[in-house]
């Protein structure tokens, strides 16, 4: 594949609107406001509930800190006359490929887009899920242009 010029490509990725920083400023600006929050509770002698309020906000930072991970995520399809790859990187960094011979490649997204259908590539008795993090409005799209792509391809 190296050789062979790229018909096709796309580099799929999920939509995160926060960054670190903004991510950052929210935890700090909820740490403060529990903060505040905790002390009238200590000084009606409440105290165990600062600990607990300072649990919510580790909590929170640390799903806030997977989410922002799982935009990491990504998949790459490059098209060529003779192959078509998926090249996946998970939130961890982990790469998986997958590759399909074009000719035989079926895009299957069943269902309505009301019905959230996933967008499934098939050959020979091997599928592979893709763009699983994407809404089905921007998967029926994808479906679409390989489908355009895939037909090109094939004589």
């Amino acid at each position: 594949m190296a050789n062979d010029p790229v018909l096709y490509r796309t580099v799929l990725r999920p939509h995160r609107s926060a960054t670190l920083l903004g991510l950052n400023v929210v935890v700090a600006t909820l740490a403060l406001a529990v903060s505040g929050v905790g002390a009238v509770f200590m000084a009606i002698g409440a105290w165990p509930v600062s600990g607990f309020l300072g649990l919510d906000v580790i909590l929170l930072a640390v799903a806030l800190r997977l989410n922002l991970r799982g935009g990491r995520r990504s998949e790459t399809i490059p098209l060529t006359a003779r192959e078509l790859q998926i090249r996946r990187i998970d939130p961890w960094g982990r790469r998986l490929n997958h590759s399909f011979q074009p000719y035989w490649l079926k895009v299957v997204m069943a269902g309505s887009v009301d019905d959230d259908p996933p967008l499934v590539l098939r050959s020979h008795g091997r599928s592979v899920r893709i763009a699983s993090f994407l809404t089905a409005e921007e998967r029926l799209r994808i479906a679409g242009d390989l489908r355009q792509a895939l037909a090109a391809v094939q004589p």
